[in-house]
């Protein structure tokens, strides 16, 4: 299987403090859970992996190859690879439930079928009845399905998700775990962290982070 990212030696300082220092390398078609106890790294592992941050020390190798700030061009290029559901992660709050969708096919070349993929995702994540709604308007649960959608919505092939369940019931869970296994069967990386992970019926690799 081919190399899509690997850690070697990373640590993040947060507050002159060494959160973690790791190895390990994550491979194409992986399904890679992040483990750990509450406020050992695992969301800044994350970002780390999105290339949202850059370690402290360490190096971080992206197909091969190893990147730092200076490598632009390649970081964007994964990134739009990448669909990402991050805490916190922000939507835009004057813009329609479909308008905040459907503005993730900005930053891609190809737009085929991109109309039918949202009415899907929207249909998939029960979105219709509130797809024309602003959404500052809208629930918790209802903000972290858009969320999702719209890190779903350009058929990336990694997907990057923290806690992507929080907010949500445990229905919408359900299909949200059956989603991200189901991409993984046609191909799709998935890196997660989860409170959920007995949901998983899929075998997957980890690391537990805080050991």
């Amino acid at each position: 299987m081919n190399e899509i990212i690997r850690l070697d030696n990373v640590s993040l300082n947060v507050n002159k403090k060494k959160i973690f220092n790791l190895s390990f390398q994550i491979n194409t078609g992986d399904f890679f859970l992040v483990n750990g106890a509450n406020a050992v790294g695992k969301s800044l592992l994350l970002k780390l992996l999105f290339l949202k941050l850059m370690p402290t020390s360490g190096s971080i190798y992206l197909l091969g190859k190893k990147i730092n700030q200076e490598n632009k061009t390649d970081i964007l290029s994964y990134r739009k690879r990448t669909g990402v559901i991050l805490q916190n992660d922000y939507l835009i709050p004057f813009f329609s439930v479909y308008q905040n969708i459907e503005i993730a096919s900005e930053i891609q070349s190809k737009k085929e079928n991109f109309k039918k993929k949202i009415v899907e995702l929207i249909e998939w994540f029960n979105l219709k009845n509130i797809e024309n709604e602003i959404v500052n308007n809208l629930s918790n649960g209802e903000k972290q399905r858009v969320v999702i959608a719209r890190a779903l919505i350009n058929n990336p092939k990694i997907i990057i998700a923290d806690y992507p369940e929080n907010s949500l019931d445990s229905s919408t869970t359900k299909k949200l775990f059956f989603l991200l296994e189901s991409l993984n069967k046609l191909g799709a990386t998935v890196i997660m962290t989860s409170k959920n992970p007995e949901l998983l019926s899929i075998n997957y690799k980890s690391i537990v982070l805080g050991e």
